[in-house]
Parts: structure tokens; sequence; C-alpha cells
């Protein structure tokens, strides 16, 4: 959430499954696939953030990922508008839940996640491991991948990860650009508290950086 507060701990008794409930293995499968096999169109990420409000806040993490698939599936035309839930009102009429078996489409499916890469090598980069840096104060009108939370802080380069897409303009289409490791200190984040300080490591784009 950001950091907003009032929706109760990060940390849950469990928290180390990776799904609490067998469907939402299913959810991200369907988006491996999506993105791999170029099913769909627009990023999930991005597209999540336009849920709408109250929506967004009552569904559950895959709940929301299953809303932009479904979203990216419908821009691509693989499937139509409102398709998913005419199906669902056939199969509570009765009709048998439809099966796929097709071993030729499971082995191209996971060729292409293996050949997925690292990010490539960062070149010539504005901040040295060790450099104290600030989050760059903004409110960007679209989609960002800088924590709201971590805007205005300082904190240390501990690595320099590679260089990716930068996702702010045209989501993970955009040019590339230096990733750092930041970390910074509990209290600076989130204010003084009666809990042991702690340090916060946020993968952070160049553009949000600036010098302190």
């Amino acid at each position: 959430m950001g950091g907003m507060h009032g929706f109760g701990a990060v940390v849950r008794v469990g928290s180390e499954r990776a799904y609490d409930e067998a469907w939402e293995g299913r959810v991200f499968a369907i988006s491996a696939l999506i993105g791999s096999q170029r099913l769909g169109s627009g990023s999930g990420r991005a597209l999540r953030e336009q849920m709408p409000p109250d929506e967004y806040l009552r569904a559950s993490y895959y709940e929301r990922w299953l809303w932009s698939s479904e979203r990216r599936l419908e821009r691509k035309g693989t499937i139509g508008v409102g398709e998913v839930d005419r199906r669902l009102a056939r199969l509570r009429d009765g009709e048998p839940v439809p099966r796929r078996t097709d071993p030729e489409f499971a082995v191209r499916a996971v060729a292409a996640e293996r050949e997925l890469e690292p990010l490539a090598p960062a070149g010539p980069t504005r901040f040295a491991i060790g450099t104290r840096v600030r989050v760059r104060r903004m409110r960007p009108d679209s989609h960002t991948r800088c924590p709201r939370y971590a805007r205005g802080v300082t904190g240390v380069v501990e690595a320099v990860r590679g260089n990716d897409a930068f996702p702010d303009i045209g989501p993970y289409q955009g040019p590339s650009e230096p990733v750092y490791a930041v970390a910074f200190e509990s209290a600076d984040l989130f204010g003084p508290s009666e809990e042991r300080p702690w340090t916060v490591m946020i993968d952070l784009f160049e553009s949000y950086l600036e010098d302190t």
C-alpha cells in the first residue's frame, strides 16, 4: 500500500507462503503467459493503478492482478470486453468447466520464462556506491515505481543493480537508465517508533534521485 496507514501489519503469520489459495498461483501464471506469449497489451502494474479506488482497496493482491490481466487481454483483442463475465454466468448455470491440454504450448511457455535475463550492465552512473542521495519530491500524474513514502528521504547507495527500461515513460518501453539499491533508516522513512530500528532497501531509478 505504499506506506499508507490503517491497513494492518505488513508482516503476518504465514506470509512466507507464495500463495494463500490455489487460484492465486493460477492468476500469477496467467499474467506471466500474457507477457511471454504476447497475448495482451500494456503493463499490468500500470493498469492496476487505473482500477477504481474503492474496488482497489477492497480487492486482495491477486484480485488486482486478475483485474489487470483481463484489461491487458481486452486491449489486445485476445478476449472481448465482458467475455469473462459472460463465461462466469454460463458456468454458474451449469456449463462444464473448459479444459485444454497443449504440451507444446507448455514447453514454449516454460522456455520463454527461462530466457528472461538479468538487468544489463549499468555503464556510466551518476551516483557511486556509498554516496548519500535524496529521493526527489514529486507528484507524477502517471505510473511510477518511486514509493511515495520514500520521497524527500535521504539514503545511501549500497549497490548498482544495472540498467532497466524507465517505466514512468510508457511502462517498460521507455529509455533505460541505472537502477540503484538505496538503503534507508526506518526512522527516516516512518518516524520514531518503540520498535528496534531497521534498514529498508529500495531499488530506485536514477531519475528518482538527487544530490543531498
